[in-house]
């Protein structure tokens, strides 16, 4: 009998124990709920007059692998990786800044136009399409926010540089001849001298 009784007061004291540990980790985890404040504040605000044509416009996706580590001596020192694959979409728009154009009309039938080179005019990443993947931080290299931002600043730069070398200010100049030279046939120019200073 005392045999049982000993394991029954056992078995209570083990159940206690589940409870008791159950019960922590539920408040603990009720308790440890986050709550976000955001505090936003307007420091500056300026409309801006924009005489712009943008003519046109490269959409693009890429995928980077960033990774960090600490290095003594070209050996890598244990817990110090941090890495992440972000994928991003973008776009690039280049046209001719309208504001630089000078005319002169010749006659009825003549005119000449000059304006400013084309010029990229937006380079831009849209939040809502970068997207993590594989996020690994260690104990004495933690991921932060300044990672993402300087390699969403580089990957715009370098992309903006290909895109040049791809000739998208050539597209641009063409394409804002195009339609200069067709706003101007509409007019009834038909002598129509376009030239990018």
């Amino acid at each position: 009998m005392k045999y049982f009784d000993n394991i029954k007061g056992k078995l209570v004291l083990a159940i206690i124990v589940v409870i008791l540990i159950v019960g922590i980790a539920g408040y603990t985890k009720i308790s440890m709920d986050r709550k976000t404040i955001l505090l936003s504040n307007k420091i500056e605000e300026k409309v801006l007059r924009l005489v712009e044509l943008s003519t046109v416009k490269y959409n693009y996706t890429n995928i980077v692998e960033y990774e960090d580590k600490v290095q003594l001596s070209g050996i890598s020192v244990p817990f110090t990786n941090k890495k992440f694959i972000v994928k991003y979409s973008g776009y690039i728009k280049a046209g001719i800044d309208l504001s630089t154009i000078e005319v002169n009309v010749k006659n009825k039938d003549a005119v000449e136009i000059k304006m400013a080179k084309p010029q990229i005019f937006e380079n831009v990443i849209p939040e809502e399409e970068v997207y993590f993947y594989d996020e690994k931080d260690s104990i004495f290299n933690k991921l932060s926010f300044k990672d993402l931002y300087v390699v969403l600043i580089q990957e715009k730069e370098k992309m903006k540089e290909e895109v040049i070398q791809k000739g998208i200010l050539n597209d641009a100049e063409k394409n804002g001849t195009d339609i200069i030279t067709s706003l101007l046939e509409g007019m009834g120019f038909k002598n129509i001298v376009i030239t990018f200073k």
